[in-house]
């Protein structure tokens, strides 16, 4: 019997592997979760942040509030600290960074509650502290922090829109709104001819 060549052992493990679709990008929030930033079955709007985009983090994040709470729909923070003294006071950091977050989901509830989502925001919110920038480097995201860089992927986890420097948010809010449609319905099947 002759040997299964390498090659194909290697391309057998991944497809067996990789779900279909696309590879997925996973990393870990400030909670110590593994966070899957292309998850199957939600669009998934994942945005920077850095000392320079906080601001506009914040006012491209808000865009889609009215989206939050749903099922079908995550938003993550990428926070970019490479090149940053963040690295020497990683703890301080990670703490600010929580209660940051501790507050975000009080100012939440109410879009939670408006789709109908009565659990309690925080758990659900993700910040990612990217102090190596292997995060950004996954996204293909410019280098430069001082852009505010968007990504936005589908329910099948594959990208949809990419930013390098997102100036206007209704760009956003378009590719995320219009993602989130329920698909079209199927045609019903036509009755055949009757016979007459």
């Amino acid at each position: 019997m002759k040997a299964f060549p390498p090659f194909l052992a290697v391309l057998a493990f991944l497809a067996l592997t990789v779900p279909a679709g696309a590879a997925p990008l996973a990393a870990a929030d400030v909670d110590g979760r593994s966070v899957v930033l292309n998850a199957p079955g939600a669009v998934t709007a994942v945005i920077s942040s850095s000392q320079d985009t906080a601001d506009a983090t914040r006012d491209a994040g808000a865009v889609l509030d009215r989206y939050r709470g749903r099922a079908d729909f995550q938003l993550v923070i990428v926070v970019d600290l490479r090149d940053s003294l963040a690295g020497i006071v990683e703890g301080y950091v990670r703490s600010r960074m929580k209660q940051n977050l501790d507050a975000e989901a009080v100012r939440l509830r109410p879009f939670y509650l408006a789709n109908g989502n009565h659990h309690d925001p925080r758990p659900e919110l993700e910040a990612i502290p990217d102090f190596s920038g292997q995060v950004v480097d996954a996204l293909h995201w410019d280098k430069d922090a001082s852009r505010l860089r968007v990504t936005v992927f589908g329910r099948d986890g594959r990208l949809l829109r990419r930013w390098d420097n997102l100036k206007d948010y209704r760009e956003l809010d378009g590719v995320v709104t219009k993602a989130l449609q329920p698909p079209p319905a199927a045609p019903a099947p036509s009755a055949p001819p009757s016979a007459t």
